[in-house]
């Protein structure tokens, strides 16, 4: 075993999900009172971090709204989905994870993410053509752009 510190435990919020990176792995690590989790920090479909969103008791991917449970990572909508969960404690108020374990994961799930690229670590990397919505949401891009331009910041009231 070898000893991680992420975040301090009274830098966590409670119940608010908080990203680390930990050999080049993204992990989202959520404080409950004296207990914390740590899971793998991305959405399992589309590669989102999760620590960007939370809703209610559920982390949420940004991109298609799938939700994690926040204190055991099994999808709220398909039980026998989930994310990977480390192994995170806290000793002497740091929060801490095995990067042994981290490293095993990542040998057998190998992170694609390039984040001196462009986009880095938010680069989308599913394909579009293998996922008919995604098509339709790169046809509905195109056309907000063709009508706005491409500098143009929508925000939600504008597209309603």
């Amino acid at each position: 075993m070898n000893k991680h510190s992420v975040p301090r435990c009274d830098d966590l919020p409670d119940r608010t999900p908080t990203g680390a990176l930990v050999e080049n792995v993204d992990l989202v690590i959520v404080r409950f009172g004296d207990a914390v989790s740590a899971f793998y920090g991305r959405c399992l479909h589309r590669g989102v971090m999760l620590s960007d969103g939370l809703n209610g008791h559920n982390l949420i991917c940004g991109v298609h709204n799938w939700g994690y449970r926040v204190d055991t990572g099994i999808s709220a909508y398909v039980n026998d989905e989930k994310l990977p969960k480390f192994n995170a404690w806290i000793e002497g108020g740091d929060v801490l994870v095995d990067t042994d374990e981290i490293k095993q994961w990542k040998q057998e799930n190998p992170q694609p993410y390039d984040r001196k690229g462009y986009l880095g670590q938010y680069a989308d990397l599913m394909v579009p053509t293998k996922n008919p919505a995604r098509l339709h949401h790169h046809a509905l891009g195109r056309v907000i752009i063709r009508l706005l331009g491409p500098s143009e910041k929508l925000t939600n009231r504008q597209l309603n």
